[in-house]
């Protein structure tokens, strides 16, 4: 690692004090949301906004069943780390799929889970297994970002929005233990693109066009 693990561990620490209090935030927008609910179409694939909630709910799990997969090439310099932000990644999946309605999921996302395979079984050692992490937590946050363009209702862009920037600060804090520049740590700028991908390109999101079922 380029930092300490004293280092890593404040940097974790400071991302899961910014995850505690966005879920909080999450829930009171959640409140309004189960007050007022209604469905608008909009979006690439068509889907409303409960449908990407339970996209994103689907993302999540399949960010948990990544890093689960992971884990044993990690340190335990690095694992403590890396079982808090899968953690988070499932709190978050509860989050999405307690206002995703009918459109809420138990399994990780299929097609992206299939996507990964190939590069996860690649991993060799503890560096490769966090660049990995870090790719992966860049494409949640742009997946997000582009999220924000799509939602209709009010309450869910809150809501997501308060997601996005905690996985934006996993990413952070993986490539400064990977030693990456600045540039490499935000490579779109201070706002996440709002691009998405078929998961061949990290600096995209993941588009439910691609692999929501």
């Amino acid at each position: 690692m380029h930092i300490t693990t004293r280092q890593l561990r404040r940097l974790a620490a400071d991302v899961d004090d910014l995850h505690r209090n966005n879920m909080k935030t999450f829930k009171t927008e959640a409140a309004d949301l189960h007050r007022d609910l209604y469905i608008a179409r909009r979006s690439l694939a068509d889907l409303d906004d409960q449908s990407i909630a339970g996209y994103a709910q689907s993302v999540e799990l399949a960010a948990v069943a990544a890093y689960t997969a992971a884990a044993p090439l990690l340190t335990s310099a690095t694992l403590p780390v890396a079982e808090l932000f899968m953690s988070h990644h499932q709190q978050h999946a509860d989050a999405f799929g307690a206002v995703a309605g009918m459109h809420a999921v138990t399994e990780p996302n299929a097609a992206l889970i299939a996507a990964v395979s190939p590069a996860l079984a690649a991993l060799t050692d503890e560096i490769g297994a966090l660049e990995f992490a870090f790719v992966l937590e860049g494409q949640a946050a742009y997946t997000y970002a582009a999220a924000l363009t799509l939602l209709q209702d009010p309450a869910y862009a809150a809501a997501t929005a308060t997601i996005l920037p905690i996985e934006a600060q996993h990413q952070v804090v993986l490539g400064l233990a990977l030693g990456k520049d600045v540039t490499d740590v935000f490579p779109t700028g201070a706002f996440e693109a709002a691009a998405l991908g078929d998961g061949s390109d990290p600096l995209k999101g993941l588009d439910p066009a691609v692999f929501a079922a």
